[in-house]
């Protein structure tokens, strides 16, 4: 080879050679310690719907990155005079990630899908229940999925029907409940076509990788109709591990932290110039599980429970100033809160003397006699300093004993729905999704109240028909799982509380209300029976405890805009971009 050729090879190497590092260099990637979940299907409330929403999948309607209510899929629509009608003009341009044309039928199977109480009994089931018989149908009292009010009209015009005015429906279109599903995929494949390399979707990524308990990655979506707009490449969510080591390791680029890594985040330079604190709808909940045991039927035992928890010096010396106390369910970002009311704030303010004093009269003096409670946690859970300070707090000023049942997560995210035979308590976080007086008082919220004011042994029978009905309908039989559902509405309709069937009235009420002021005036008043009376969102009673600010550390060099309704997560990976 002569040397003017050798030169030209080795010219034309050095050329190909950077060309192919320019492009892997061009390669915009947002690595983040992301949301947990164990399944990618739509229709479960502990999969990875929080990935679905952030970029996966796409409703008629989504947020922009200033948390506007936008048009998602659906090109236009309109709505009746009456409110109960709404026809949306989906996309002609709309794309699955497969190449496939989106069309009206995706969604009318998608939301009948999410509905079917074969599958997975989907989370966010306020929006789908505001349709005319979705309810009935998720619930097995009709079997007919053709009478819920979805109709398609054409390729390109959906059609669905409420059973009354609900001003904050289109706001319930960008939720899990309301996405369409790739049909052609599910009738070939069955559950296989949520599995990673089976997976279909709509929204700016697709899903490309997926390893259980470690990291799942995500690129862009070509047949997105704005993909041009969509600044990141690839989206990698890291599963496992020490996320707060990952990040000053330069192996993640946004983190949830808390109160245990401040002390370094402030004595570091860089780290203390990415960190974003904001306020977030979302508060920290102990769950009083599915058990008999009388003393849990005294709102004296309850109230005690509450009062004796130094809500703020957790929030002041545990957390450091990164979290308010709650009394309310609502945090005062959502319309219609009773977090400041007077009469709630007095009812659960930190009293030990009198917290000792209501659980005396409830017989049992100084915690003599008084069951053992159970905190059941998993180990992501077991660094969490307010879990050790509600123990500390209870058996310090109330003499009762607590005991931390450490599970791992997949035991846990089912045992915490199960029976149990002592006295059990589970820590978690209840978010309200979008700012509407509605959000949090939506029918299964509200029926979810009304089980939890039952008295014990009534909460355990109501327990025991759920398990049986999962079960049956495993094997197909609608007409079983009905009559079992018809039992449970008579438990909650017959047995609630007064107070809790109340609340219920106002709820029915501000639904069919159009002024703006009444409704929100109605909403105010239910939120603060459900405060005052300590009724949770399922079928317990629960303590609120603090609302968390949201901590989060993102590198510098990227800009990335949060939604404080999702818990402080991104409000879509597409509008993430490099500074």
């Amino acid at each position: 080879m002569s040397l003017r050729r050798a030169l030209i090879v080795c010219l034309s190497l050095i050329i190909l050679s950077s060309s192919f590092l320019g492009i892997a260099y061009a390669e915009k990637v947002f690595r983040w310690h992301g949301s947990w979940g164990n399944t990618w299907d739509l229709s479960f409330h502990n999969g990875f719907i929080w990935v679905h929403m952030m970029g996966l999948s796409e409703g008629l309607m989504k947020w922009d990155k200033d948390m506007k209510l936008t048009n998602g899929m659906a090109e236009s629509y309109t709505i009746s005079k009456d409110g109960t009608v709404y026809t949306f003009k989906i996309r002609k341009d709309a794309r699955w990630s497969n190449g496939d044309k989106l069309t009206a039928y995706d969604f009318e199977f998608g939301i009948k899908y999410i509905l079917d109480p074969k599958n997975g009994k989907g989370s966010f089931f306020g929006g789908a229940w505001y349709i005319k018989n979705a309810k009935a149908y998720a619930q097995s009292e009709i079997s007919d999925p053709n009478q819920v009010g979805i109709k398609v009209i054409d390729d390109y015009t959906l059609q669905i029907t409420l059973d009354g005015p609900h001003p904050d429906f289109l706001t319930t279109c960008t939720l899990p409940t309301l996405y369409p599903i790739h049909k052609a995929s599910v009738e070939k494949l069955g559950k296989k076509a949520f599995e990673a390399g089976n997976l279909v979707t709509n929204g700016p990524y697709k899903l490309v990788a997926y390893t259980p308990n470690v990291e799942y990655v995500l690129e862009k979506n070509p047949y997105y109709y704005d993909a041009d707009k969509v600044e990141i490449d690839k989206i990698v969510g890291k599963l496992g591990g020490d996320a707060f080591l990952m990040y000053r390791r330069n192996e993640v680029d946004l983190i949830n932290v808390g109160p245990a890594q401040l002390p370094v985040i402030e004595k570091d330079p860089v780290m203390k110039k990415e960190l974003v604190i904001f306020p977030q709808s979302t508060v920290s909940v102990i769950y009083i599980l599915a058990f008999d045991h009388p003393a849990f039927d005294d709102i004296r035992v309850l109230t005690a429970l509450q009062k004796a928890i130094d809500k703020e010096r957790i929030c002041k010396f545990v957390y450091r100033g990164l979290a308010k106390p709650a009394y309310s369910w609502v945090t005062d970002l959502i319309p219609g809160s009773t977090a400041n009311d007077p009469e709630v704030l007095e009812k659960f303010r930190y009293d030990p003397e009198t917290a000792r004093k209501l659980l005396a009269e409830a017989g049992y003096p100084g915690g003599k006699g008084f069951p053992t409670i159970h905190f059941l946690i998993n180990p992501n859970q077991a660094t969490d300093p307010l879990i050790l300070a509600v123990k500390s707090e209870w058996e310090k000023n109330l003499g009762i004993k607590v005991i931390i049942d450490s599970l791992e997560v997949g035991v846990w995210s089912v045992k915490i729905w199960q029976l149990h035979d002592e006295p059990t308590m589970s820590f978690s976080g209840a978010s309200i999704l979008y700012p509407d007086p509605a959000a949090p008082l939506t029918l299964n919220y509200v029926e979810g109240a009304l089980a939890g004011s039952l008295k014990r042994k009534d909460i355990v029978e109501y327990v025991k028909l759920e398990l049986q009905k999962t079960e049956v309908l495993k094997t197909g039989n609608t007409e079983k799982a009905s009559e079992i559902t018809k039992k449970q509405r008579d438990i909650i309709y017959r047995r609630s509380t007064p107070e809790a069937r109340k609340m219920l009235s106002l709820v029915q009420q501000a639904q069919k209300t159009t002024d703006p002021n009444k409704r929100l005036e109605l909403y105010r008043q239910a939120n603060k029976i459900r405060d005052l009376n300590m009724y949770g969102y399922g079928w317990t009673r629960s303590f609120v405890l603090l609302q968390p600010m949201a901590a989060r550390l993102v590198r510098s060099n990227f800009d990335v805009p949060f939604n404080r309704y999702l818990v402080g997560f991104p409000v879509s990976f597409a509008y993430i971009k490099t500074k």
